[in-house]
Parts: structure tokens; C-alpha cells; sequence
């Protein structure tokens, strides 16, 4: 089952897919143009901040790289599982890595992004249709709100509950919840400005 047996396969594959999605592909693509990401604007390696710092065109290929480094190892595991005749569990193990990858990668003491393009990856890579929902829902809430901290938290939240209530393997909900906790809990600073700002405003009317 797999290419060494599904235990071993799955240990192998959740070390490729942490290793993978730690690369910090926003810190390197700005290194390439003098900058690092670290020290402008929110300090943050991922999009939003790749957008603002580096313009749009190198913010969406780290969009795109970040959710590739997610989603090729999930995919790549679905593959060397596909003899086996119940391996949810082994891909949420793999997904839910990759996710931690990016968050915490080791390549920079552990001090990496938020892991929503991380979680599109890996959400896309298990169930694709979630994938496009939690992609549209955070375009649409993007666009009203203008705020990119709330489009990702509606977004991957959303994608959690249709997730747990769509009928879809157990371990993929508890992948989908698992990821949700940790973007949130990774938001927590940005849930503080916003609450800050809002009450800034109110008091000024």
C-alpha cells in the first residue's frame, strides 16, 4: 500500500509536505528584488503583504506558489495512496502538515505566514469543489469589505462548515477545523486592529 506501506508512506509524506510548504516563497521572490518582507509594511511573507510591497504581479505569484507548495504534496500522497482502501486520515495528516509548514516553517525559526493560500492548496487538493468556494468566498468578501484579514477568516470558515456538513469524510472535517483554528489563531493581531479601528471610528462620529 503506497510506495513503503501506509505507515511509513504517511510519515515520509507528511516530512515532504512540512519541508515543501516551509519554503518561504514571498521571502525569496522579494530577496530577488532587494526586499525583505520581514522588515516592510505589515511584515508578514505572505500575499497581502507581497502585493503591497513587491505590486501585484509578484503578490499573486506568490498567491499562486504558496497554494502550489500545498497542494503538490496532498496530490502527490493522494497517488502513492491510491491502492489503499481508506486513506482520509493519512491525506488530512498531510494536508494539515503542509498548512503547519508555512505557518511554522523550521527554514526560519519557525516564524512564517497565515496559511490561507497554504489552506486553499490543500482544501483544493482533497475536496476540489470546497476549494473554489472558499477562492470565491474570500474574492466576493474581499471586494465589500476591502479588508483581506476578513476575507480569508469568512472564507476558510465557511469552507469548514460546508466541509462538515456536506457529507465528506470525517478527517477531512476535522482537517477543515484543525486549519480554521490555526488561521484564526494566527489573525489574532489583525482581529485587534480591526476591532480597534472600528471603535476609533465609532467614537469619531
Amino acid at each position: 500500500m503506497g510506495l513503503f506501506g501506509l505507515g511509513q508512506s504517511v510519515v515520509a509524506w507528511c516530512l515532504f509536505a512540512y519541508l515543501l510548504a516551509a519554503v518561504p516563497v514571498g521571502l525569496l521572490i522579494g530577496w530577488s528584488r532587494g526586499i525583505d518582507l520581514r522588515e516592510v509594511g505589515s511584515g508578514n511573507i505572505g500575499t497581502t503583504n507581497a502585493m503591497r510591497a513587491l505590486g501585484r504581479e509578484l503578490g499573486l505569484t506568490v498567491f499562486a506558489l504558496d497554494v502550489l507548495k500545498a497542494f503538490l504534496p496532498v496530490r502527490l500522497a493522494m497517488m502513492d495512496f491510491a491502492l489503499g482502501a481508506d486513506v482520509h486520515g493519512a491525506l488530512a495528516w498531510v494536508a494539515i502538515c503542509a498548512v503547519l509548514g508555512h505557518i511554522y516553517p523550521v527554514y526560519l525559526g519557525f516564524r512564517g505566514g497565515k496559511g490561507v493560500a497554504c489552506a486553499l492548496g490543500v482544501f483544493t487538493a482533497v475536496l476540489p469543489l470546497s476549494g473554489l468556494l472558499a477562492l470565491v468566498i474570500y474574492l466576493l468578501t474581499l471586494a465589500l469589505t476591502r479588508v483581506s484579514a476578513i476575507g480569508s477568516l469568512i472564507a476558510v470558515t465557511a469552507t469548514s462548515i460546508h466541509i462538515a456538513v456536506s457529507g465528506s469524510p470525517a478527517a477531512y472535517t476535522w482537517l477543515a477545523l484543525a486549519t480554521s483554528a490555526v488561521i484564526w489563531w494566527r489573525h489574532r493581531g489583525n482581529l485587534t486592529r480591526i476591532l480597534e479601528d472600528a471603535a476609533a471610528r465609532k467614537r469619531s462620529r
